[in-house]
């Protein structure tokens, strides 16, 4: 993942766990339908990331990168689904 052509890749990684780090962190003290969004630009980036994967030759790189962006995906399923549901409760009073 060191490699020049693969940097993109390894930033745009990093950058998903960030984010979902912070809107793990902070989507109860903050506007739901922001988080709600936040977490549809991540998925946006998660597919990007996966179409420079597929561009990759190597087969071990290739898995590692789709390793990493199945536990983002868990991830940001689970929040989407905890923001959805507060969204939801919200209407309901």
């Amino acid at each position: 993942m060191e490699r020049p052509e693969f940097h993109r890749i390894r930033i745009g990684l990093e950058r998903l766990r960030r984010s979902l780090s912070t809107i793990a962190g902070s989507w109860q003290r903050t506007d739901r339908n922001h988080a709600q969004k936040e977490l549809g630009n991540i998925l946006s980036r998660q597919h990007e990331i996966e179409n420079d994967a597929e561009n990759i030759e190597d087969m071990y790189l290739r898995e590692y990168i789709y390793e990493q962006l199945d536990i983002a995906a868990s991830a940001r399923r689970s929040l989407a689904q905890d923001v959805k549901w507060d969204i939801q409760a919200g209407k309901r009073y």
